[in-house]
């Protein structure tokens, strides 16, 4: 049986044979394309692995990295050590002669996106090493999606039993975030292909990367409808982890330590809400303020780094991602190396 069409037979056989040669051709374009993006190095596959972290006995952490996990994670292999860190298996005991530096954070300092050995808080003890500071260990504590409490209790529960001469924590204004757990942030679609929606956001380019693209026009487009509103961070909050860093402070210094804060330049200049006094500051400002009472060194980054929104910093943020790239964990340690020297000349070995 033939079909009419445009006034002339047509064989269903070849209506068949059509169709899977349009399908074949969108089979090759979509194989060329996720060849394409993996060539171009976009559509990264920056997630949190789920199998990397396990719940906490700690109601302030919610969740930790496991211990002595090897796998992927973040867009990179990943590996932590037998304290849940993505660090070395360093002993506790602080060799004699050796000073140690403890870093505290989130996925900055943890180094999304980023090798083992690339994080800032690595570099920086190569750096020093090959000074008259030296010899020195570094620890990196970071971990991505911990807030400012997360840190106190990372600090408290691991990081002072490395026995630190200084601690550095590296401040991010989405620290100001409720402590939330990595387990309510992963992909999880709906519907009958979830599971395949799932396979594909874990080893496709070409999904992960029309994804994003998706979601960023959805935001812009939201964005424009909304108009432009400058973002005001609320001082309640801010108050609450200005105590709980002074609380690290004081901490730190129990425990014979320096302290050293360290500025991540995304959002700084974001003005929070007034005080009693009615005067309008930024996050800039309100760290810096911070600073001076408290009476330790600060470091803002935003001369190195440059903001997310300064053209500059592109170089310096992974492609697809405002984390830093190897190049701007090497910016940081550079900026953060004097004084980091500084803080240890300051304190000279226990």
């Amino acid at each position: 049986m033939a079909i009419l069409a445009a006034g002339r037979k047509v064989a269903p056989a070849a209506i068949l044979g059509n169709l899977a040669a349009l399908g074949a051709g969108l089979l090759v374009m979509l194989v060329l394309g996720e060849i394409a993006l993996r060539v171009a190095d976009l559509g990264h596959p920056y997630y949190s692995a789920p199998e990397m972290y396990r719940e906490s006995d700690d109601p302030r952490l919610l969740f930790e990295p496991r211990a002595n996990f090897d796998g992927f994670s973040e867009g990179v292999p990943v590996r932590t050590n037998s304290q849940g860190l993505r660090e070395r298996d360093l002993p506790l005991t602080k060799p004699a002669g050796t000073r140690r530096g403890v870093f505290l954070g989130d996925s900055v300092t943890f180094g999304a996106g980023v090798r083992d050995d690339q994080p800032y808080a690595r570099l920086l003890e190569t750096a020093v090493n090959g000074t008259p500071a030296g010899p020195i260990q570094t620890v990196n504590t970071g971990v991505v999606g911990y807030n400012t409490i997360q840190e106190q209790a990372r600090l408290e529960e691991v990081g002072l039993a490395y026995q630190p001469d200084v601690v550095v924590l590296t401040f991010v204004v989405n620290d100001l975030l409720e402590t939330f757990t990595i387990f309510d942030h992963q992909y999880e679609p709906t519907g009958s292909l979830a599971d395949v929606k799932v396979w594909l956001r874990r080893n496709s380019n070409l999904y992960r990367f029309v994804q994003n693209v998706y979601w960023r026009v959805g935001q812009e487009l939201r964005r424009s409808r909304e108009g432009t509103t400058e973002p005001l961070r609320k001082r309640d909050r801010l108050e609450e982890r200005l105590t709980t860093l002074s609380q690290i402070v004081q901490e730190t210094r129990a425990h014979g330590a320096s302290f050293l804060l360290v500025l991540y330049p995304d959002n700084l200049g974001d003005p929070v809400s007034p005080g009693p006094s009615g005067e309008k500051l930024t996050m800039r400002d309100e760290l810096t303020r911070f600073a001076a009472r408290e009476k330790i060194p600060l470091v803002d980054l935003t001369d190195a780094l440059g903001d997310v929104r300064d053209p500059r910093a592109r170089q310096l943020r992974l492609r697809e991602d405002p984390h830093p790239s190897p190049e701007g964990h090497r910016v940081i340690a550079e900026a953060l190396r004097q004084p980091l020297l500084d803080v240890l000349a300051a304190a000279p070995p226990k």
